[in-house]
């Protein structure tokens, strides 16, 4: 069996691009039934005219101020927004100078909700755009980038998965690996309480929140929309550590990882086979599906969002490519040294 990587799962949303496609998706299956956003990542960028800022500002058309007017529309849009909504941006492009009005400048938008909510979301906030460029006297346009439906997992495959992480347990760690994790978790203020064992397996899976206020997602929730899924969490990482941060990143090529990613793998070895070898389950697997499929509108008809969006970009629905690459120019030469290649591994390894 082989274990797949899918960078970067959120916003370049290679699965998504994999349906579309009509090819196979191998979700990653689990224990919990988790609970996740849909969401909706995509930049807008102005489009201005550049003058001296002292000399003739009047010259000048500030695409900056459109980014910033569109971010003030966006946060008074808060308080109107359900509760389940996220919303986070960052300005990505605003200008080289303060003595040179910008004529281009860009922000990065997040937003998240729930199914039956997310486009209205998503069209107030390029209203907030359109009000922006009307204001300032600029140009603005989308740049879509991932669009992913919530999170609907399959409580029949989950139970399977339960029974199988109880199988096969949690990896046995050593005493380095264990004082590894405490200097780690000291490291980022959280408790010292090593890793895991046997002890912490659930008897049954976890539910989702009794009221779901929201949270991150993943495009392995556009699988689940199609398909009956469920997603296991390896144990290949340290309790403490945070996501999207350095001490998740200091985990990954440790044996603490491999361990995990070889207990995870085989828990979802083991639950395939059931599954090939044992006709009742599977038909379990399918009725909730097709329960789910009568409670659930985006499951019984199932429409990509990246349509929505693409389509308010005025653009065909394409993947990102060269997705953060200036980014990855940036940093890739650090990260090259401390890159940890397995002896098998034969393919290009790109360090520039």
């Amino acid at each position: 069996m082989r274990v797949h990587l899918c960078p970067p799962y959120p916003q370049g949303g290679c699965r998504l691009h994999a349906l579309n496609e009509n090819r196979t998706a191998l979700p990653k299956p689990s224990a919990q039934v988790f609970a996740a956003d849909v969401f909706f990542s995509f930049a807008v960028t102005f489009n201005g005219k550049t003058a001296h800022s002292a000399g003739a500002p009047w010259t000048g058309r500030s695409a900056l101020d459109a980014v910033e007017l569109m971010n003030v529309a966006t946060n008074y849009l808060r308080e109107h927004f359900y509760f389940t909504h996220r919303m986070h941006y960052v300005i990505v492009e605003g200008g080289e100078a303060p003595n040179v009005v910008p004529d281009r400048a860009t922000v990065w938008y997040f937003v998240r909700d729930t199914d039956d909510r997310v486009v209205e979301d998503f069209k107030r906030v390029i209203n907030c755009a359109k009000a922006a460029a009307l204001a300032t006297d600029t140009t603005y346009e989308i740049i879509p980038y991932s669009a992913i439906h919530q999170r609907y997992e399959n409580e029949a495959l989950a139970r399977i998965i339960q029974e199988n992480i109880k199988k096969v347990g949690y990896p046995k760690w050593t005493e380095e690996e264990i004082a590894f994790a405490k200097e780690l978790q000291r490291s980022v203020g959280a408790k010292e309480v090593g890793l895991y064992d046997d002890a912490k397996i659930k008897p049954e899976p976890s539910g989702p929140p009794a009221v779901f206020t929201g949270g991150g997602s993943s495009d392995v929730a556009e699988v689940s929309v199609v398909v009956p899924m469920a997603g296991v969490s390896f144990p290949s990482s340290i309790p403490g550590a945070i996501g999207h941060h350095w001490s998740t990143v200091a985990v990954t090529g440790t044996s603490i990882a491999h361990k995990g990613l070889m207990a995870g793998a085989k828990v979802m070895a083991t639950t395939a086979i059931e599954l090939m070898t044992d006709r009742k389950k599977l038909e379990a697997l399918k009725a909730d599906f097709e329960a789910m499929k009568k409670e659930y509108p985006a499951v019984a008809d199932y429409q990509s969002y990246l349509e929505i969006m693409f389509k308010e970009a005025g653009k065909p629905v394409a993947p990102p490519v060269g997705f953060l690459s200036e980014m990855m120019k940036k940093y890739r030469s650090k990260m090259a040294p401390f890159y940890l290649t397995p002896d098998w591994y034969e393919g290009p390894i790109v360090t520039q």
